[in-house]
């Protein structure tokens, strides 16, 4: 799915980015706790390896759902990768870590102080996130200046493909006016099942029947190639009216990158 591209993606966060961002305020957390006595809990990031990545591709509000390489094998392939299990016999953080990490007691309330010692507002979690630029980034378009470029729906084009992609499913045995109906369809959701905290999961004949035809009649009617090129001219649009804009975002971006890095070197000599 590497030819899935559109203008707006070099604008995006990366997930290495990301991650940089997390470690620093991790380390940032780890630091304060341990001011209370205590051990922090790590945010980890999940959303951001090879398959999750390739799930964002395959699965579009555009059009749905295309993947001619894995419809026939794993359906709609609509379960993406799972947090993996706590190690066994790892201890949940007591009351007093939650309290301080978050500056909430059990009912919710706000804490301002633990032990005799003022708690920094959010607890040491909220610290934390201050201290790396505020709330983790993401790499989504409507994360992007102005929520990014706007795709309407209505697009005489994507109607006119829609509308052809539609009748093509009719005379497969499905009705649906759109792609997303077909990918949100209830009788069509994966059972999956866990075991020694390996997660299964099991694809209806029908579900692997009708994301072949799904995926036929995109490629008949090159709804794909229609969709993304309709995209790509709105982002084209947004680009050029956001040159500024997506300038400063990237240079935040990257500012942020920057002031993580060095706050991961800094708490590493400790």
């Amino acid at each position: 799915m590497d030819q899935i591209v559109r203008p707006v993606d070099r604008y995006l966060v990366t997930p290495q980015q990301v991650t940089t961002i997390q470690s620093a305020a991790n380390m940032l957390n780890e630091k304060c706790m341990k001011e209370f006595g205590l051990r922090g809990v790590a945010t980890e990031l999940f959303g951001f390896d090879a398959k999750s990545i390739r799930y964002d591709k395959t699965h579009a509000p555009l059009y749905g759902f295309f993947d001619p390489a894995q419809a026939g094998a794993s359906g709609y392939d609509r379960v993406p990768s799972q947090p993996a299990p706590a190690p066994s016999g790892a201890v949940p953080p007591s009351m007093d870590a939650m309290t301080v990490e978050h500056g909430m007691d059990a009912a919710g309330n706000p804490v301002s102080t633990f032990a005799g010692k003022s708690l920094p507002a959010g607890g040491c979690k909220g610290q934390s996130v201050r201290g790396t630029g505020g709330a983790l980034p993401i790499p989504d378009p409507k994360a992007l200046p102005d929520h990014g470029p706007q795709i309407p729906t209505d697009d005489p084009r994507i109607l006119k493909v829609t509308a052809a992609w539609s009748a093509c499913m009719k005379t497969k045995g499905f009705t649906y006016s759109n792609p997303q109906d077909a990918l949100d369809n209830p009788q069509l959701i994966p059972k999956t099942s866990e075991r020694n905290g390996v997660i299964s999961v099991q694809h209806s004949a029908d579900e692997l029947k009708q994301a072949s035809a799904d995926v036929a009649c995109k490629l008949s009617t090159n709804m794909v190639g229609i969709s993304l090129a309709v995209q790509s001219a709105y982002d084209t649009r947004y680009v050029e009216g956001h040159t500024q804009a997506l300038r400063e975002y990237s240079q935040q971006i990257e500012g942020r990158v920057r002031e993580a890095a060095q706050i991961s070197k800094e708490e590493a000599k400790g």
